[in-house]
């Protein structure tokens, strides 16, 4: 395992979604038709026509502890600051290209963190990420897109420590965000952070929640964060101790970039979280097609006197296969939360075995089927 595993953004995980794609790495035998293109079309890096850029990629791979297996070109293109990562699925090698202007803008140590960034891209193997366009519905969208901005932290982490300087990363940041150079910058970080303060007192950006990539705003204060992390420090023995744990750091900035975006995610799942539970306990409830006086009082603590009123008027005048539909319908939409929202959900019903009054092997069974269809 590198230590770019123990780095990762929790947050960036396919775990939280419902997904049987694989990490694991492969070599495939395949005809790539994007090495083809760059070979016709773009100038590919070598010692004898781009010497100093690389000898950046060796140090970064060297600082990275990885092989390098990538091909490296440059582009023409005077107008866009871009570099990327163009591989095949699970592939072990990649190619990764990098505009004119990105060479001319960033001097040799900054575009080491970017080719740092692009280099974590294939080894966190991001490109099998699902694309937020493919989704079928808000809940996943919103979901797919919050994956792509944490898979954005992860690869800042890794061009930070590719490069093995922050203030060079949080410059090309910033180089790369403004699209202007030494000549008309000066670097002062306290100034940035003034501007995304101002930004967070606005109430954010609403249009931010549909990027798939976070302000370079929150990407450069979740580098620093990163940097005072108790982890990093003790991992690099830099004879610091550090401010944060590195959890700590997460929730830090996974908040951040809520106060930027807004809470849209969290407030679409806290109203599907709420609705699963309720009918979910429900289920629990009646598994054996009772709801005693004593589980009515329980219902009602935990979801109010209005909804207790609404089930129970419900279970008079309805058919069983109408409570069903309804608990069928609250678990499909729940089946679509984070996986740590769908665990944190089956947890809440856990507790339900222990005051329903039904036998516990039917509780058991209909928990069991829950279980199964929140797909943990």
């Amino acid at each position: 395992m590198n230590f770019l595993d123990r780095f990762r953004y929790r947050y960036d995980n396919l775990r939280e979604l419902d997904t049987k794609i694989s990490l694991d790495k492969k070599s495939l035998n395949y005809n790539n038709p994007i090495l083809k293109s760059l070979l016709s079309t773009s100038v590919k890096v070598t010692p004898e026509i781009f010497p100093k850029i690389d000898n950046c990629i060796q140090s970064v791979f060297k600082n990275l502890e990885l092989k390098n297996n990538f091909n490296f070109f440059v582009t023409a293109n005077h107008n866009q600051t871009q570099a990327s990562c163009a591989m095949m699925p699970e592939s072990d090698s990649a190619e990764i290209i990098i505009t004119s202007r990105m060479i001319e803008l960033l001097n040799i140590n900054e575009l080491s963190y970017v080719l740092g960034h692009e280099i974590s891209h294939h080894y966190y193997q991001h490109n099998i990420y699902p694309s937020p366009n493919q989704a079928k519905s808000k809940m996943e969208l919103l979901k797919l897109l919050h994956l792509s901005r944490a898979s954005e932290i992860s690869a800042d982490r890794a061009g930070f420590l590719g490069s093995g300087d922050i203030e060079n990363s949080l410059k090309a940041m910033l180089k790369i965000a403004s699209g202007l150079g030494d000549k008309h910058l000066t670097f002062n970080f306290s100034s940035y952070l003034d501007q995304l303060r101002e930004l967070k007192q606005i109430k954010g950006d609403q249009n931010q929640m549909y990027s798939t990539h976070p302000s370079f705003l929150n990407r450069m204060q979740a580098l620093v964060w990163f940097s005072m992390s108790h982890e990093y420090h003790e991992y690099f023995e830099t004879n610091k101790k550090g401010v944060y744990d590195l959890k700590t750091v997460d929730q830090k900035i996974n908040e951040s970039i809520k106060k930027v975006i807004g809470n849209e995610l969290d407030i679409s799942t806290k109203e599907i979280f709420s609705n699963a539970l309720m009918w979910c306990s429900l289920k629990i409830f009646i598994a054996d097609n009772k709801f005693t006086k004593k589980e009515q009082k329980i219902f009602e603590k935990n979801f109010g006197e209005k909804n207790t009123a609404s089930i129970l008027s419900l279970l008079k005048i309805s058919k069983p296969k109408s409570i069903d539909g309804k608990i069928n319908n609250a678990l499909s939409e729940a089946a679509n939360l984070l996986m740590a929202d769908r665990e944190k959900l089956f947890n809440e019903l856990q507790k339900i075995k222990f005051v329903a009054e039904s036998d516990k092997k039917l509780v058991q069974s209909e928990l069991s089927m829950l279980k199964k269809k929140l797909k943990i």
